[in-house]
């Protein structure tokens, strides 16, 4: 049998990552570890509310605060996922995006965690 063997195809190179999409991904890194960071500060700030304990007050200003939270995590959180799907399909660094992905869905555990001790298993 006098079949050639099948040459190892060369994979093609892939297309060089242009200077916009790299500043795009990291100017979309900077803004969702920013997010992170202002939801860390919402965070602590209703924590030490809700541990002052106005009363009907702290509690009203609590929701307040939870519920642009609940919103700005629930967009971060969104932003995040595709933020990361656009950098890996262009071939881009995900640390970052990943890093608050993780950062956001932590923070969504706890508050939740923290919701159902102190109202639904009380």
């Amino acid at each position: 049998m006098d079949t050639p063997l099948p040459s190892s195809p060369l994979s093609p190179s892939p297309a060089p990552i242009s200077r916009a999409a790299v500043w795009v991904s990291r100017t979309l890194d900077a803004l969702l570890l920013g997010l992170c960071a202002l939801l860390v500060v919402l965070s602590h700030y209703s924590f030490m509310l809700y541990c002052e304990n106005f009363g009907c007050l702290g509690k009203g200003l609590l929701w307040m605060l939870w519920m642009p939270w609940a919103v700005l995590a629930t967009v971060g959180w969104l932003v995040a996922l595709v933020v990361r799907a656009w950098q890996r399909r262009r071939g881009l660094g995900t640390r970052a995006s990943g890093l608050a992905f993780a950062l956001v869905s932590v923070m969504g555990a706890g508050h939740l965690l923290f919701w159902l001790v102190t109202t639904v298993l009380r």
